[in-house]
């Protein structure tokens, strides 16, 4: 079952590639992603592991943001692995990651965090300062527990998407993305744009009537036959502070623990 889902992811994505060169008429780079590889396990046991969690999380990104005019395939499964081919910047950028030495990882961290630990119980709440007191644990966490990273647009880009060309890559590769979800059968979605979140909620793996949300909190969708949980975040990188960032995503979530849908 571990090599199921990399073997369908590969299949997946040599048809993407080929619809997205069809598409744009010439040949272009492609974006491999999923359910990152960490340093502290093998490929075979980060799998297992997700396969075996209650809660499977995969964030749902823009475009990956490659500096410069020149662009190139990438695999970002391996943002937190050391590879063998890695060059010496490639290696202090992944040791960054890992440590959380930037804004987009950290964020990723403590969201990852969040979803994974918070509970109805008031105790266990897990605001945004109490996570910042507990760094070593989330730094520990997020190298050794399972979840996934996926581009929406596999196209590679800068540091800026525009949202007319996100919902176009959405419109275009929409069924594609619903199957990568399908693949690897997260229970956790957080959506890290408006349009991502809206075009999940669309998708046939989660019809609009087998779908709740607690009202006043509808950043938060609850599908009932699976038991998934749908956000709508800001992305990691968002110029917000790291707390608005957070609480963007858990304040509706607490919400919805406390709610009776939380079955």
């Amino acid at each position: 079952m571990n090599s199921n889902i990399n073997y369908e992811l590969e299949f997946l994505f040599g048809r993407w590639y080929e619809r997205m060169e069809k598409t744009n008429g010439e040949k272009t780079c492609f974006t491999k992603d999923g359910i990152l590889y960490k340093n502290e396990l093998s490929d075979d046991e980060i799998l297992k592991k997700w396969n075996e969690s209650s809660k499977r999380v995969m964030f749902l990104l823009k475009d990956q943001n490659q500096e410069g005019k020149e662009k190139w395939d990438e695999d970002i499964r391996y943002w937190l692995k050391d590879a063998e081919w890695d060059k010496p910047k490639a290696k202090e950028t992944k040791a960054k990651n890992r440590n959380l030495d930037n804004k987009f990882f950290k964020n990723l961290a403590y969201l990852f965090w969040g979803v994974s630990k918070a509970t109805a119980d008031d105790d266990n709440a897990w605001w945004y300062n109490e996570v910042a007191m507990h760094i070593e644990e989330v730094k520990a966490f997020f190298n050794s527990q399972p979840f996934a990273l996926v581009e929406c647009k596999k196209q590679p880009g800068g540091g800026k998407l525009d949202n007319k060309v996100l919902v176009e890559h959405l419109n275009n590769y929409k069924d594609l993305l619903e199957r990568e979800i399908e693949i690897m059968k997260p229970n956790m979605i957080v959506c890290t744009n408006h349009h991502i979140y809206g075009t999940v909620l669309n998708m046939k793996l989660f019809p609009k009537k087998e779908v709740v949300s607690v009202k006043g909190h509808e950043q938060v969708s609850f599908h009932i036959p699976t038991g998934t949980l749908i956000f709508c975040s800001y992305h990691p990188s968002d110029r917000k502070s790291p707390n608005e960032i957070y609480e963007g995503v858990m304040w509706h979530y607490r919400a919805f623990l406390k709610s009776i849908y939380n079955l």
